[in-house]
């Protein structure tokens, strides 16, 4: 008996699995007043009879596609690395072109006020140590 259900079973599988694989048919005609109609079986006194295959585009198990939304996120990620890779790259330039900025004034400064020794580093960190922040250096021998 437990032998009888298992081949009823298998058969059954083998059967479903059969029905899958074959390609699906359809047949599409037009009549005179330009009514579409898809049917299983053509139509008997039809003329212009086409026969066209409706089985899926993508076979498989529903959800996303393959290679779907881990392969978007991924992508993203990526592409937001880049960005903030390319950020990251620019704020360095900027802070770099600012410093240089920064040292030009400076020795511009050093040169105008002292004339000597403006190429010096330590003459620099000095000079810029001694800056007021957020004001204007005002010499006091003019005052």
């Amino acid at each position: 008996m437990l032998v009888l259900r298992f081949l009823v079973l298998a058969s059954s599988l083998v059967l479903c699995a059969s029905a899958l694989a074959m390609e699906r048919k359809a047949y599409k005609h037009v009549d005179e007043k330009g009514n579409i109609t898809y049917s299983q079986t053509p139509p008997t006194e039809a003329k212009d009879v086409k026969k066209i295959d409706i089985s899926p585009a993508q076979s498989g198990r529903g959800g996303h596609p393959v290679g779907g939304s881990a392969d978007l996120q991924n992508q993203r990620m990526r592409s937001y690395q880049d960005e903030r890779i390319k950020s990251q790259q620019a704020y360095q330039r900027q802070r770099e072109e600012a410093a240089q900025k920064q040292r030009e004034s400076l020795q511009a400064e050093c040169t105008r006020n002292r004339g000597t020794d403006c190429s010096n580093p330590e003459t620099l960190r000095h000079m810029e140590a001694q800056r007021i922040p957020g004001g204007s250096r005002v010499n006091p021998a003019y005052r």
